[in-house]
């Protein structure tokens, strides 16, 4: 609902109200002289009749403008509900994507201020603030670095977490789901929370590092640069014989475990991040490996659960000779 048809609804509202008000002026200071010139009677009656009539014409309209006021409002807190809804969603699930890797690149840093601006058109003043807070860590972060992919420092990713964790506190009050920010003590446990979470994920996260050709790689990129050796060294490839090369049973983390793949095609990699918002396959600019028929994406879904297949896989078929 636009502000101009409310306003004019306003408008029609104030001009039927000073109607209503002119007319029950006259009739105050008129009524008497005019029913004792008309001679009460049948015409007095009439004359009742007709200005309680008139009354009552523009009370109704009073009242169904008002009505119209109101139902014009809701229509609008509504929609701007709506809007708020989804766009706060998109800006913890795109916060999400972008601090789950532990790295910033050009890409995510180029969308930050579209959000800001979307933010600036809905959102409320606080909400506005603490998610600029956020925005200018993430930027002192990125300019701090010279290169184009940027690993978030463990000292500053805590603060990282708490700005966004306070825009989502302050989402609340926003959206109506509560007046009143959250309490302070109930924030700092959730801080907490979040920090022993962090900790117990670092405790049990494998990050060793695996020799290929004498460099050192994670075990994303160590499967990366296998498969992407393997095709510069074969270069009429074609995807089924990739396939052959490098199973899908190296991927699985238990025998037999489907929806499990070294690499999919670039368009299906690209589909699914479209449809689920989860980066998990190497395909931004560079990353893409060219066959002879079709363009793949290599997984980077990989742990201490199946690194090792693909490791001893690698070693006895290709003689790849990674170590750890």
């Amino acid at each position: 609902m636009s502000v101009s048809k409310i306003d004019d609804t306003r408008k029609q509202g104030m001009k039927i109200l000073i109607i209503l008000a002119v007319v029950g002026i006259v009739v105050f200071f008129g009524y008497g002289p005019l029913f004792d010139l008309v001679g009460g009677g049948i015409p007095g009656r009439v004359l009742g009749a007709t200005f309680g009539s008139i009354f009552a014409i523009l009370m109704t309209m009073f009242l169904l403008n008002k009505q119209t006021e109101i139902e014009q409002e809701s229509k609008k807190s509504e929609r701007v509900f709506d809007e708020k809804v989804h766009l706060y969603k998109n800006i913890l699930e795109s916060a999400k994507n972008m601090l789950e890797d532990n790295q910033l690149d050009s890409k995510e840093m180029l969308a930050l201020p579209f959000t800001l601006i979307q933010m600036q058109m809905v959102g409320g003043d606080e909400a506005i603030k603490l998610y600029t807070a956020f925005f200018e860590k993430i930027n002192d972060i990125y300019e701090a670095d010279e290169n184009e992919v940027v690993k978030i420092p463990e000292s500053q990713a805590q603060e990282v977490f708490s700005l966004l964790s306070r825009f989502s506190v302050q989402c609340r009050v926003d959206l109506g789901i509560s007046d009143t920010p959250i309490d302070e003590s109930i924030f700092a446990r959730a801080i907490t929370a979040l920090e022993q979470s962090n900790d117990a994920v670092k405790g049990k996260r494998d990050t060793s590092k695996y020799t290929f050709k004498g460099k050192a790689f994670a075990k994303g990129r160590l499967v990366h640069a296998v498969v992407q050796d393997f095709v510069a060294k074969n270069p009429n490839t074609t995807f089924d014989d990739l396939k052959k090369a490098f199973p899908d049973e190296w991927h699985a983390d238990k025998p037999n475990q489907r929806n499990r793949a070294v690499f999919v095609r670039l368009s299906d990699a690209d589909q699914l991040f479209k449809d689920k918002g989860h980066r998990r396959h190497f395909f931004k600019e560079g990353e893409a490996i060219q066959l002879s028929d079709e363009i793949i994406a290599v997984s980077n879904q990989w742990g201490i659960g199946n690194i090792g297949n693909f490791v001893d896989g690698a070693n006895q078929s290709h003689n790849s000779e990674i170590s750890k």
